[in-house]
């Protein structure tokens, strides 16, 4: 059975390979998220090749950043016709996103800003999109130590690369327009009932135990070494990296717990807490609604003003 298995793997290997060699269209890895995260995958594909203004100033970020910081309204605020912001939030955490995502904006473009949303505490997983839009080489050479999710990145790239070659090679898809779209903000003017966000702020003071310094290394491994990798990417195209903390709704947390790494790379802005207590700013209880955002992105704006 042994000598069976490793026969089977022998003769799938270069099959692989071969999957992985075949040249595949950069803009269907975007296409074929389908409705993920509101179609922000292919509009932002778009905004970074397809789109002649540039992104001077890019927010990074889970849904958080989606829904909490308006790009439009910043722009207009810094009154600089030629500097451009762009929101390129994506749903759901995973640091090692960004990192596949900033590389791809730097094959036609050239951020001067980069804001990367921090909340209370960093994710220690991979991000799920990361396997469908990764190249091969940061898949197969993806952090492996402290990695719980290696092994299912390697099985969904693989199973989606397929998927990609049989709509390339065999069932073309119509064509999708270009999503012509200067601005990745999208929000709710919502606010959810005081009540909720009661139970939800109460849910917050309860105690949790903390991690100790070795649950902390374990688990922050693998988070803390993107981070890296995505400084190292700023440095060598000198873009200034700026951490931005926006907190849940009833967050204890002050300040991201990661703050002495986040310091490590560049500035990390507090927003005022005024804005983040405030129930009439949530439109649930992880997302500011417009009335909370504009009062964020007024803030950041004035931040900006002041880093240049």
């Amino acid at each position: 059975m042994k000598r069976l298995f490793c026969n089977i793997l022998l003769f799938l290997l270069p099959l692989i390979f071969l999957i992985y060699f075949i040249p595949v269209d950069r803009r269907q890895r975007f296409i074929q998220l389908k409705e993920d995260c509101s179609y922000q995958g292919i509009w932002f594909f778009d905004r970074v090749h397809h789109n002649d203004n540039p992104t001077d100033v890019v927010f990074f970020g889970s849904s958080h950043t989606v829904n909490g910081i308006m790009d439009e309204f910043i722009e207009k605020q810094l009154k600089v016709p030629s500097v451009h912001v762009v929101n390129f939030g994506y749903c759901r955490y995973g640091v090692n996103i960004y990192y596949v995502l900033l590389k791809e904006i730097l094959r036609t473009k050239k951020p001067k800003i980069l804001f990367l949303e921090v909340r209370e505490d960093e994710d220690h997983y991979s991000h799920p999109v990361f396997p469908y839009i990764a190249d091969a080489n940061d898949i197969f050479l993806a952090t492996p130590f402290f990695n719980r999710d290696l092994a299912r990145d390697y099985f969904d790239s693989f199973l989606y690369r397929l998927q990609l070659l049989k709509v390339q090679y065999f069932k073309k898809d119509s064509i999708v327009p270009f999503r012509t779209g200067n601005f990745g903000f999208m929000g709710s003017k919502d606010t959810a009932s005081n009540a909720f966000l009661e139970k939800v702020k109460q849910e917050h003071e309860r105690p949790k135990p903390a991690l100790t310094t070795l649950e902390r290394y374990f688990y922050m491994t693998y988070p803390r070494t993107y981070l890296e990798k995505l400084s190292e990417i700023c440095i060598e195209n000198n873009i200034r990296l700026s951490f931005l903390y926006i907190p849940e709704y009833g967050s204890r947390e002050k300040e991201p717990l990661e703050m002495m790494t986040y310091r490590k790379y560049g500035e990390v802005l507090i927003p005022p807490h005024e804005i983040f207590e405030d129930p009439d700013n949530w439109f649930d209880e992880n997302h500011l609604n417009q009335a909370g955002t504009l009062k964020l992105s007024a803030w950041v704006g004035s931040q900006i003003r002041n880093l240049k």
